[in-house]
């Protein structure tokens, strides 16, 4: 594959111009489609946290909402019990998410290719029972199976809570702004560097004497850090959390597709493969809300083949190269006039 994930950036008009026309669509755009405007951004940053160490190094991990569950929880656990911000509690949650997908990471990144996607995914459904099962952790509530319903008390800034869907778009915008920052940062670092080379090959990269564990760690540290900021997100926006939607199977594996479908281990292609995927799931879903039951989810899988069959590097790739054969066009012509 000879696409590199940072190509789009050798022309950023177009990237720019995105970004400018997304920001603004929700301004103009009614209730229905200022949420799913949210959902976008928000799917968009966590497959970007994803594609951290899945994209770039080449790790498959199916249990990523582990780490969201674990940001959600303890900022919302924080929250209800002492009255802490959960713009704090965010970070104290990213932090010790940070820390325990490194403790868990150092061994199962012995495990190859699909041996640790499988442990990943066991991690997922033992911390999902764990949590469903447990009511309290010696003082701390857990509340099992029932989860957290967050009370409404208002439109309150500091305890990231808004009467308006525009304020959770624009903090999702932010958040999805800054990782695709980071992001592109990363890939033109020796971390992004080292990062491809040991998704090449990691044997080829230990003998460069390139430290595979040391850099495929400081991509889950990373990676798990940013996701868990997604967890509270998530908690914020719903008003609720449990063990049932964010200790799931299921939305680590839409987070994965998302990625996939965009183009994993690309900048751009978390955010595309959110544009596409998330509009299409959510219209599916109304569409045939109370008719088939799985309908949605049926059609929904038959795009995703499709698109898995005919483009297997996700869109991105044809993205990318549309775009910057139209801005080569644009900005020749004006050079020309110029000249002229």
């Amino acid at each position: 594959m000879t696409y590199k994930g940072n190509s789009i950036f050798k022309g950023k008009f177009f990237v720019w111009l995105a970004l400018i026309i997304l920001a603004v669509v929700p301004l103009f755009s009614g209730l229905y489609w200022q949420g799913i405007l949210v959902l976008v951004c928000y799917y968009a940053y966590a497959a970007i946290a994803w594609n951290f160490i899945c994209g770039y190094a080449g790790t498959m991990s199916l249990g990523h909402s582990v780490y969201m569950g674990i940001g959600g929880y303890i900022s919302t656990i924080i929250l209800e019990t002492k009255g802490v911000s959960p713009w704090i509690g965010m970070i104290v949650g990213a932090a010790v998410a940070m820390c325990l997908g490194v403790i868990i990471s150092y061994p199962t990144f012995r495990l190859k290719g699909p041996y640790f996607t499988l442990s990943s995914i066991a991690i997922v459904e033992l911390l999902g029972t764990f949590i469903s099962n447990t009511e309290s952790l010696g003082p701390v509530p857990i509340k099992g199976g029932s989860g957290w319903s967050l009370s409404q008390t208002g439109n309150q800034a500091v305890m990231f809570e808004f009467s308006s869907k525009l304020s959770y778009f624009y903090i999702a915008f932010a958040l999805m702004v800054i990782g695709l920052f980071v992001t592109y940062r990363m890939s033109e670092s020796k971390l992004g560097y080292y990062l491809v080379a040991i998704r090449s090959d990691d044997d080829a990269a230990k003998s460069l004497g390139i430290n595979v564990t040391k850099y495929k760690l400081i991509a889950m540290a990373i990676s798990c850090f940013m996701i868990s900021i997604a967890g509270t997100f998530y908690a914020q926006y719903f008003r609720y959390i449990g063990p049932d939607r964010i200790f799931s199977y299921d939305l680590s594996v839409q987070v994965a597709l998302i990625a996939l479908i965009g183009g994993q281990g690309t900048v751009m292609g978390p955010i595309i493969g959110a544009i596409i995927l998330v509009p299409l799931s959510e219209m599916l879903s109304a569409k045939f809300a109370g008719q088939m039951s799985g309908l949605n989810l049926f059609l929904y899988g038959v795009v995703m083949m499709l698109v898995v069959y005919f483009m297997p590097h996700g869109f991105g790739e044809h993205v990318v190269s549309i775009l910057q054969k139209a801005e080569e066009k644009i900005f020749g012509r004006i050079k020309r006039k110029a000249k002229d």
